[in-house]
């Protein structure tokens, strides 16, 4: 009798960091060999999490990729059934994905066609002042991370110059070994030197 085991796994396809946000939700295609991309656009709170949720819930029998939001963690970015080569993104800002392969791989779903104007209209103001407040807040956030970063690479540099870094190579090289001795993998390379740095 044959057991279907399955993993699911959970990553980051983005990051804030010091040089703003990044991401590489343009190359899911290729990174996972998509047959299907499901694209959700529409702007925050439009359901898009909780619409890439429901979408990997009704495909649990299967191995599922969770991507998360680095802005929120509790929220996701997307999912991929790389079995079926399925994958559901939010293809939104600050990740915009827009279709490449268009009736072929990729398809938008717009979860704005759902919003009813006109209950918006009215706080029309309070939105824009909140978007900008939080454009502001996010270019702070950035510039506080490119501060940070030159604050560690000063403690890096006061370390770089105090370690040994043969030894460290010798220590990683000694592990290298007894991992593929314990892993049954015969050694064909030599072992690296001198690479830590």
């Amino acid at each position: 009798m044959c057991v279907y085991i399955h993993v699911d796994k959970h990553l980051f396809l983005g990051a804030n960091t010091p040089d703003g946000f990044i991401h590489h939700f343009d190359k899911i295609i290729e990174m996972f060999n998509l047959k299907k991309l499901f694209i959700l656009k529409g702007g925050n709170g439009v359901g898009k999490s909780t619409f890439i949720k429901n979408f990997a819930t009704a495909f649990e029998d299967y191995s599922v990729t969770y991507i998360y939001c680095p802005a929120d963690p509790t929220s996701l970015d997307g999912i991929i059934i790389e079995s079926l080569g399925i994958d559901v993104i939010d293809g939104t800002a600050p990740h915009i994905v827009d279709p490449r392969y268009p009736g072929v791989i990729d398809e938008i779903v717009n979860l704005g066609e759902f919003i009813i104007p006109s209950r918006l209209e009215i706080k029309r103001e309070q939105l824009e002042i909140i978007n900008k407040k939080k454009r502001d807040l996010y270019k702070r956030a950035f510039d506080s991370l490119d501060r940070a970063r030159a604050h560690h690479k000063r403690i890096e540099q006061f370390y770089k110059d105090a370690v040994d870094f043969s030894s460290a190579s010798a220590l990683c090289n000694k592990l290298i070994a007894s991992s593929k001795i314990d892993a049954g993998i015969i050694n064909r390379n030599p072992p690296f030197e001198n690479s830590i740095k």
